[in-house]
């Protein structure tokens, strides 16, 4: 059994001993293990952040926190309190009264609650005073979507986007609905709406590429990459979901033991992040290379690539204690 000294760590060795585990093969690792690692970093700042002493701590709550109203029901989400999280996003739609993105997040409220038909009556209801709103045609139709509802949800998108050309959620959740019919080539064309109305939306990409990946024309994605190169909005979506993609496989090379082949992976997601001029990409690709090129025994190369990283970020901590003196 491991046991753990009774003592707090000095504020400014905290980082240093949390980036260990991420280090070396823990930085690579298979999405299925990720938990394992967030749990293990979870479990050590709760040992080494707790005082010695056994006085008692103020307990801290939302209201320590000085969050806006959005992000305060965006935190109550994330920790199953979805009522709460209702009610403050029922009190933000106030102000944000044809917001689609607002009333994406209280339809999926209701819907962790079990609660939809809740959802449908109050959107209703709305809709009769704010018979102009993209938004709440937009929300409604999300919750026929949820219901599988497909017809209807369609009508509501349909809808939505005669409102508001520029209404991303309703095009993507139409072109959801369509592909869900086997109609690719018109979910394509929404999905594309979609990406032209928002192209920082990073969840239209993602849908983009599945539905060609449906139609077993994956292969198109990347197509589409290269070809919006001199799109710089675009090509950074593109590159984003693809280098996501390539870095899946790459993790699942590892984990088979083919450093090779990930390190070939973690080569194509760099490359693509220079292409797209994406240096903040650029970073944990150029430390992965450094990292993997170090297990396989290439320490000349890994000093190249953590060379690199510090040229990008100067105050990059792992990079620099990975340098070796220049003989």
């Amino acid at each position: 059994m491991i046991e753990v000294a009774a003592k707090m760590l000095h504020p400014r060795r905290i980082p240093q001993i949390i980036s260990l585990l991420f280090n070396r093969k823990f930085l690579v690792l298979d999405k299925r293990y990720f938990h394992l690692v967030i749990s293990a970093s979870l479990v050590f700042l709760s040992l080494t952040l707790v005082p010695s002493y056994s006085r008692a701590q103020p307990h801290l709550n939302m209201n320590d926190f000085q969050l806006p109203p959005e992000a305060k029901g965006d935190f109550y989400y994330s920790q199953g309190k979805f009522k709460d999280a209702l009610e403050v996003y029922k009190s933000v739609l106030q102000d944000k009264i044809d917001v689609s993105s607002l009333f994406r997040k209280m339809v999926k409220a209701w819907d962790a609650m079990g609660a939809l038909d809740e959802a449908q009556n109050f959107l209703n209801d709305y809709l009769q005073s704010h018979e102009k709103s993209s938004g709440v045609s937009y929300g409604l139709g999300f919750t026929h979507y949820l219901k599988n509802e497909d017809q209807l949800a369609e009508e509501l998108f349909r809808h939505a986007t005669k409102l508001d050309p520029a209404n991303g959620l309703a095009w993507n959740n139409w072109a959801a609905v369509l592909s869900n019919q086997k109609y690719f080539q018109d979910a394509v064309e929404k999905v594309r709406n979609a990406i032209r109305s928002d192209p920082k939306e990073l969840m239209f990409f993602f849908n983009l590429k599945k539905i060609y990946d449906e139609m077993g024309e994956g292969s198109r994605f990347e197509e589409e990459f290269k070809e919006n190169l001199n799109n710089r909005e675009e090509s950074w979506g593109y590159g984003k979901v693809l280098a996501r993609f390539i870095r899946q496989e790459s993790f699942r090379e590892y984990a088979k033991g083919n450093i090779t082949n990930a390190i070939t992976g973690f080569e194509k997601i760099l490359n693509i992040y220079q292409q797209t001029e994406d240096v903040k990409g650029q970073v944990p690709a150029l430390f992965s290379l450094g990292l993997l090129h170090e297990e396989s025994g290439n320490s000349q190369k890994s000093q190249e690539f953590f060379r690199q990283v510090l040229a990008i970020n100067p105050d990059h901590k792992q990079a620099r204690d990975k340098i070796k003196p220049l003989n």
